[in-house]
């Protein structure tokens, strides 16, 4: 790519997002989570030990209650995480990561950390963090 004429910043971006969450899931797989995909992250980093309702973690992900209701059937068939009743609202349900849920979330961020590792190995760390700042300053609003 050293002659090649650089792509548009948001091009790069999303093949280095698709490529990074390639190597995060296919880590994941290798580490004993076959079943979890990229649709689901938006799930598993919003689960805390105190849990969410459903409507709650959609509004987050900026989903319709519809489709995190999949998600969530997708993630607890899977036990990964588990519905609870709300104490505030026993008609509610929360929704709380199973142990085996948090064991996935610790295995991905420690993934995640590895991989940021071997970008800074290769960029160097001065460069990595330049990026990473530039990247978090582009998309403050």
């Amino acid at each position: 790519m050293a002659n090649s004429p650089a792509l548009p910043l948001g091009m790069l971006a999303a093949r280095l997002a698709k490529e990074f969450e390639g190597e995060v899931f296919e880590q994941l797989t290798r580490a004993g989570y076959p079943d979890l995909r990229v649709r689901h992250s938006v799930l598993l980093g919003a689960l805390d030990s105190t849990g969410l309702r459903l409507t709650q973690l959609a509004a987050q992900a900026g989903m319709t209650p519809q489709a995190m209701g999949e998600l969530v059937d997708d993630l607890e068939q899977g036990g990964y995480l588990s519905r609870r009743a709300d104490p505030a609202d026993r008609r509610a349900r929360l929704i709380v990561a199973t142990p085996k849920g948090e064991r996935a979330l610790a295995d991905c961020l420690r993934i995640v950390a590895s991989i940021e590792a071997s970008y800074a190995r290769r960029l160097g760390a001065e460069r990595f963090e330049a990026v990473q700042g530039a990247l978090a300053e582009l998309l403050e609003p």
